[in-house]
């Protein structure tokens, strides 16, 4: 049990080096506390249109589930298994994204006592809706590919006459 918390308290003086050291660079590379917020404010809106991907292809597979998800569902067990599995998926997924990655908050309310601490949290809150953004992906991945087997099933007995 020790190991494990020895371990999260390196990752977490890790992670703080090398948002220290992202910060040295930044500062280096960019030469203005202007051009670092902007380069946030950037990095910002990239998690987020990307997040979006995550909401368009949910919603895809909701709306589709909605026309033809009864039929699926009938013509075959594993098909339907497969596509219950892959909605549970999505919609964690979707519930990943939401609440994690969409969860709003203001760098106004991320500033320290000087430009540094500010920056340093800014960089520890973009870590971490990156970290969960790959999680929701990788969990609508999952989704997806359940999604996509039951409909594989529904077709392949679809046009093999059922059996």
């Amino acid at each position: 049990m020790k190991d494990i918390r020895r371990d999260d308290c390196m990752k977490t003086k890790t992670d703080a080096h090398d948002a220290q050291s992202e910060l040295i660079q930044m500062r280096r590379v960019l030469g203005s506390e202007i051009e670092i917020w902007k380069t946030f404010q950037y990095q910002f809106t990239v998690i987020h249109q990307r997040t979006q991907t995550i909401f368009a292809l949910g919603g895809l597979a909701i709306t589709v589930t909605g026309f033809s998800g009864q039929r699926i569902v009938a013509s075959s067990l594993v098909s339907g298994l497969a596509l219950v599995a892959g909605l549970v998926f999505i919609l964690t997924a979707l519930v990943v994204a939401l609440f994690g990655v969409g969860r709003l908050s203001w760098a106004s309310k991320s500033l320290g006592p000087d430009t540094d601490e500010s920056f340093l949290e800014i960089i520890r809150i973009r870590d971490e809706k990156t970290r969960l953004f790959r999680t929701a992906m990788g969990i609508l991945i999952i989704g997806l590919f359940w999604y996509v087997l039951s409909i594989s099933v529904f077709l392949i007995k679809s046009t093999s006459g059922g059996s």
